[in-house]
């Protein structure tokens, strides 16, 4: 039986022109997250969540780690959603380590840096912490240097900016890839079946959206690489 469990924190936004990711003329909420996995040795925090969610941020860690549990935290992106609590974070829990990619300063912080680089269509795999297997894809569908996080016991995929659709239309997850209408976006299609597919995975955990559960996760797979094909040029 798996001693590894993932859990959701962070909180809701009113979804509307001031958020970049917003497609025209939505009204309503949305959730911002960020998830922990919890290990036998230590716990893993993807992503640090809004700073206007700080207070909830802080609270839910408190409630999931006990006292003197090693953690560490790996940035999918160096965008501020995913890394202005890192400061909060640290000073309340202390940090090991910080993960991350590509080249943009984040907040700063005292623990070790852990740059990966990982080539666009590739994956690799870290040990955070002892008996705790993460695998970091970089995917094909990205704007800049982007980790969706594999986490293989529980079968979740961390998807970042990806999969954030929710119950709406998958395009209006995409609507900030909007270079896909001068690209063969076939192979970016493909690369999201493939990721997917090969894994075996039962939930999709966005960055912001609500996640896909094991029944959900074959159709939103197809709907999302679906309409990559279809905005761009065959």
């Amino acid at each position: 039986m798996s001693i590894t469990s993932i859990h959701r924190l962070g909180g809701e936004i009113d979804l509307d022109e001031r958020v970049s990711w917003c497609p025209p003329g939505t009204r309503t909420t949305q959730p911002v997250n960020c998830y922990l996995i919890r290990g036998a040795h230590g716990a893993l925090l993807v992503d640090t969540g809004l700073r206007v969610h700080e207070t909830a941020v802080l609270e839910g860690l408190d409630a999931l780690l006990e006292d003197g549990t090693p953690l560490s935290v790996l940035l999918t992106r160096t965008e501020m959603e995913c890394c202005l609590n890192l400061p909060a974070i640290e000073e309340r829990f202390g940090l090991d380590a910080v993960w991350y990619t590509g080249g943009i300063t984040v907040p700063r912080s005292t623990a070790e840096v852990r740059r990966v680089s990982v080539e666009p269509g590739t994956a690799q795999w870290i040990e955070p912490y002892p008996g705790m297997r993460i695998e970091l894809i970089s995917p094909l569908l990205r704007l800049l240097p982007t980790l969706w996080v594999h986490e293989p016991d529980t079968g979740w995929l961390l998807t970042s900016d990806a999969f954030t659709h929710g119950d709406a239309a998958p395009a209006d997850g995409l609507s900030k890839f909007r270079w896909f209408t001068l690209a063969d976006t076939r192979p970016i299609a493909a690369h999201v079946r493939t990721v997917v597919g090969e894994r075996g995975i039962r939930t999709l955990g966005p960055g912001y959206g609500r996640p896909f559960t094991e029944d959900e996760v074959p159709s939103a797979t197809r709907a999302v690489a679906d309409e990559i094909e279809r905005i761009g040029i065959a």
